[in-house]
């Protein structure tokens, strides 16, 4: 009773703490965590197939909430693999078409001639040879291309061509099916890094080495190819048994037959290798035990391999069904995506056109606000230097019109003063003679202060008439350097339009002299004939 008690507690115990590990498990959200969920999943599928299944089907689902397309399509072709394994032909089927679309969409080159490879698995599963050969060409031709691109990405070349050597290998094509497997070794590094696919590779070239009867050959790869998979966890180990037991029995080993047949029954059934492959061991045994003459033996096994074809082909025949059914609503749903997709682009083609329009009409429009703004100044400035012209302008008229009307002024002024200063020489003058003749003594004496005072007179006259006309002598002497002061004197009172007698009693001088000393200015400036000497004068 008490060692009872003592288990349960102990029992207890553990489910607590078991209990508390399991509460203080954190699932990390993180993408190392979910590749390391998909590498163990696909480590212990044969092991645990659903929980195995479910955990692919959880990371699948992350990493479509993360667009890692790459991750998805993984995912959804270990899915594939499962169920083609448990003979879920339909689901494995949708896995596989879908993996495919997404990499399609995507443009992942490895990916993509990972899922043809797939489909192309799952077809020949029902002999449908056209397509399996179709989705293998195109693998081929996805993985020569991303060869060429980088030739250490051998993986997805080495598994079209295997894939091809099974395939016409089935067909009965053993020299083709032998050349595919040459080409698996497409450099050196092949050999050294593909430790699993070199097994694999040395299986089937020792089958198709049997089936033309090279024994010494085949029996040389076979056993080179089960020495290296003994440790390893890989499900053409089946194959390798059921190849190596064709091989004794054409060699008339029947027991060794027998063993190495029965070790590929035992893969089937506890590791879930290549069930598919378990009618047909099933028949070779019975035919063994047939030769070994134990015909209840071969009769048992012959019955349990009718059985399990009839089996495979009952699931295989409803498959099929499902299989174009599928087929039907993946390309349906394929063609409303590619609708979806195409309205999508149009839109988005539309928004960016629009959005191009905008940036144009916002480009012009912020551009005509510049250039308008530029004008708007231009014609501000234009305007205010028109204005600060016309005001120039009209100052410097104003300032003319003023100088004009003060040189007109003091003109007149000038002229008035020389008038009066000849009317006064008139009226001295007549004195001059009344007095000569009535005090002849007293005129000499007149005469003498008359013409000092008539000097002085000039020089007054010359005085304000330079006023007037400030650089009428500087120009008149720059021009005519030869003129004498005299002659300058005379050119000044043609510039005011004096008469002969008005400069004759200015200057206190007969008019003949005033004749003879125009004639002489016009000689030394150089005045033809035709030409006015007040004209030329009243230019200065």
């Amino acid at each position: 009773m008490k060692s009872r008690l003592l288990l349960v507690y102990a029992v207890f115990n553990i489910v607590c703490v078991y209990a508390n590990n399991e509460n203080k498990r954190v699932i990390p959200d993180s993408t190392t965590y979910y590749t390391g969920q998909i590498n163990k999943a696909v480590w212990q599928h044969k092991t645990f197939p659903y929980k195995s299944y479910q955990v692919l089907k959880k990371s699948r689902s992350y990493f479509e909430t993360k667009h890692d397309t790459t991750m998805v399509i993984k995912c959804l072709m270990h899915m594939s693999e499962m169920r083609m394994i448990r003979g879920k032909y339909s689901v494995a089927f949708d896995h596989a078409w879908e993996g495919l679309y997404l990499a399609n969409k995507s443009q992942k080159g490895d990916e993509k001639a990972r899922t043809h490879i797939q489909l192309a698995r799952l077809y020949d599963m029902f002999s449908m040879d056209d397509e399996v050969y179709s989705h293998l060409r195109e693998a081929l031709k996805i993985a020569k291309e991303l060869y060429f691109q980088n030739n250490e990405n051998v993986g997805p070349l080495i598994s079209s061509y295997m894939n091809l050597a099974v395939k016409e290998r089935k067909s009965g094509n053993f020299k083709v099916a032998l050349k595919y497997l040459d080409s698996c070794l497409v450099n050196e590094k092949v050999v050294e890094t593909k430790q699993v696919e070199m097994p694999f590779i040395d299986a089937e070239r020792g089958y198709i080495l049997l089936k033309l009867a090279n024994y010494d050959a085949s029996n040389k790869y076979l056993h080179s190819s089960n020495k290296h998979t003994e440790d390893k966890p890989v499900d053409y180990k089946t194959n390798i048994s059921m190849y190596l037991g064709e091989l004794k029995e054409s060699l008339n080993q029947l027991d060794s037959a027998l063993f190495y047949f029965k070790r590929g029954l035992n893969y089937i059934d506890k590791k879930n290798y290549r069930v598919d492959l378990k009618p047909e061991i099933l028949y070779k045994l019975s035919k063994v035990y047939y030769k070994k003459h134990k015909n209840l033996k071969a009769y048992n096994y012959l019955e349990q391999s009718h059985k399990a074809a009839d089996s495979m082909l009952q699931l295989r025949n409803k498959t099929n069904g499902e299989l174009f059914e599928i087929k039907d609503t993946y390309l349906q749903s394929i063609y409303k995506k590619n609708e979806q997709l195409a309205q999508q682009e149009l839109i988005i083609a539309k928004n960016k056109q629009e959005k191009f329009r905008l940036k144009i009409i916002l480009g012009l429009t912020f551009l005509l606000i510049i250039i308008l703004s530029l004008v708007y100044k231009m014609r501000l400035k234009l305007k205010k230097t028109l204005l600060e012209k016309k005001q120039t302008e009209m100052e410097a008229t104003l300032k003319v019109e003023q100088s004009k009307a003060k040189i007109e002024g003091k003109s007149k002024e000038l002229t008035s003063y020389a008038l009066q200063l000849i009317d006064k020489e008139k009226d001295i003058e007549e004195l001059l003679d009344v007095l000569k003749k009535e005090s002849p003594q007293s005129y000499k004496a007149l005469s003498y202060k008359y013409t000092k005072g008539s000097k002085d007179l000039w020089d007054t006259f010359n005085l304000r008439f330079t006023e007037v006309n400030s650089k009428f002598y500087e120009k008149l002497k720059a021009k005519h350097p030869d003129l004498s002061v005299t002659e300058r004197k005379h050119c000044a009172l043609i510039k005011l339009n004096f008469g002969t007698k008005e400069m004759a009693r200015i200057l206190n001088i007969e008019p003949h002299s005033v004749h003879i000393s125009r004639s002489r200015i016009r000689k030394k400036i150089g005045l033809e004939r035709s030409d006015k000497l007040e004209n030329y004068i009243s230019g200065f």
